[in-house]
């Protein structure tokens, strides 16, 4: 096999694979989001009082929305958008209330303040930030490994050797030179030595001749 140096262009390659390798878990971590329903389920919170006589208002009074963002909820990010089932009547400026207030002026996300009445939603939502983080912070782990890995050799070939799953890792157009047959020359080296008498001489000795 050809030998393969650790080039930076190698090490950078190997690193993004290792990367990637990982992404699938983090996207699965995140695809693992909170039921839709919360939506619905905050908006009927948030509006306990004033529903059913924005209900009893002619259309053009209040606007509708068909979504709602939870920015943070007691302190901790959310960054989270829930879909109605159907539009809702929406206010046009929130006022802000003992349970929740706009994230800022211009913004249509919305700040749960710290209260009990989001004890469940708080408690889902920071076991989902949980899920993600675990699965980002093994991907840390895993890519600082394997550069441990290939940082403690020159040549592609003792650290496979080292750790076979790595292979895995390696761009194509490296494995193929990897794989390469290389036949090393060899020298011819002439002796200026009888190697005949070299060896009589040597066995000779053995029996003090």
């Amino acid at each position: 096999m050809a030998t393969v140096r650790f080039s930076n262009e190698l090490v950078n390659e190997i690193e993004r694979n290792a990367r990637a390798k990982m992404n699938p878990a983090i996207a699965r971590a995140k695809e693992q989001t909170l039921d839709n329903a919360w939506g619905q389920r905050i908006y009927d919170i948030l509006f306990l009082e004033t529903k059913s006589l924005a209900s009893q208002l002619p259309a053009g009074w209040l606007k509708t929305v068909d979504k709602i963002t939870i920015e943070r909820v007691a302190g901790r990010a959310c960054n989270m958008t829930f879909t109605f089932a159907t539009p809702q009547p929406w206010p046009y400026s929130l006022p802000e209330t003992k349970l929740a207030k706009r994230d800022g002026m211009y913004s249509d996300g919305i700040v749960l303040k710290d209260d009990l009445v989001w004890a469940e939603f708080l408690t889902e939502v920071t076991a989902y930030h949980e899920r993600v983080k675990v699965a980002t912070q093994r991907q840390h782990e895993f890519v600082d490994m394997v550069k441990k890995v290939i940082g403690a050799y020159t040549t592609l070939a003792p650290a496979l050797k080292a750790w076979p799953p790595l292979w895995e890792l390696i761009p194509e157009n490296y494995k193929d030179k990897h794989r390469q047959v290389v036949e090393r020359e060899k020298k011819e080296v002439k002796l200026d030595v009888d190697i005949n008498k070299l060896t009589a001489l040597s066995t000779a000795a053995k029996f003090g001749i």
